[in-house]
């Protein structure tokens, strides 16, 4: 008899995801944003070679970066995204996953989503680069200044929502049962 044992510490390969090497190029560029040399990189992944490489580091605005996304393939992009936020000046890191929904093969989205996470704990880990926001688009129409503001700096909501307590019985002893117990209206028993 075979037996299987599945518990709670039991992981499926799927979870972890996957790791593709990032190439020389690319990990030079990650070193390069990190230290403010260069704003922006575009990673994509070698599906045949199963690697992680380096598109570009394009010098880029908020204004240009609608156009760096492609229309009709998956990227990981890296943007330094300068700005001031309540007076202070600011240099955050943003992280940028674009998929052209269902323009782009199912393995070329299953294998983008699944080196992603990897590739973020490698780049936060390995390459000590503290990433401000990890954003997730599908067209680059979306990345404007504003956009990208509300992502880093989420508004903070003024009031916050307190509970909401259920409204207590009707009447003051509930509504009316049909079964009454001893000793309720004034009968003893």
């Amino acid at each position: 008899m075979v037996k299987t044992e599945i518990s709670v510490e039991s992981k499926h390969q799927t979870l972890q995801g996957l790791a593709f090497p990032l190439q020389p190029e690319a990990q030079q560029a990650i070193q390069l944003l990190k230290q403010k040399k260069i704003n922006y990189i575009q990673l994509k992944l070698d599906l045949e070679r199963e690697t992680i490489d380096l598109v570009h580091t394009h010098a880029t605005e908020i204004a240009d970066l609608p156009k760096r996304i492609p229309q009709d393939s998956a990227r990981y992009h890296f943007f330094l995204y300068k700005h001031s936020h309540e007076g202070d000046y600011l240099e955050s890191v943003v992280f940028i996953y674009s998929m052209p929904g269902y323009k782009c093969s199912i393995k070329e989205r299953m294998l983008y989503s699944s080196c992603k996470s990897r590739l973020l704990d490698s780049v936060e880990q390995d390459f000590c680069l503290e990433i401000a926001k990890k954003i997730e688009i599908d067209d680059g129409a979306e990345l404007t200044a504003e956009f990208l503001y509300d992502e880093v700096h989420p508004k903070q909501h003024a009031f916050k929502q307190a509970f909401a307590k259920p409204k207590g019985p009707v009447g003051k002893r509930g509504q009316k049962r049909l079964i009454k117990g001893p000793g309720e209206n004034g009968e003893d028993s």
